[in-house]
């Protein structure tokens, strides 16, 4: 009988999200005591620079989008969606009104 074990999964879902276009970084190398800090505490969940760089991306490709959204795989919806939280949930995650609970 094969044993599923946490770390197999954990390994399954990184190269299915690596394969899909994600980058993997091991958390320590992000920690807030390593060289390359990328949040302030260990309790932070988002990495606010990697969410606004994602957003300026969004943002920047929005006309590109639109035009050839067939070849970038993406709908109309999809489109909504993230302008959506673009325009709404963003702000209020910058700007701490909304608390993440652990």
């Amino acid at each position: 009988m094969n044993h599923i074990t946490e770390s197999a999964i954990e390994e399954f879902a990184i190269e299915l999200l690596e394969k899909s276009g994600y980058q993997y970084v091991h958390a320590p190398n992000i920690a807030p005591d390593s060289d390359t800090p990328e949040r302030n505490r260990f309790e932070d969940v988002l990495l606010l620079e990697r969410l606004q760089s994602a957003v300026g991306r969004i943002t920047q490709n929005k006309a590109k989008t639109i035009d050839a959204k067939d070849d970038l795989g993406l709908n109309s919806n999809q489109i909504r969606t993230l302008e959506k939280l673009r325009d709404t949930l963003l702000p209020k995650l910058m700007s701490s009104k909304v608390r993440v609970m652990l």
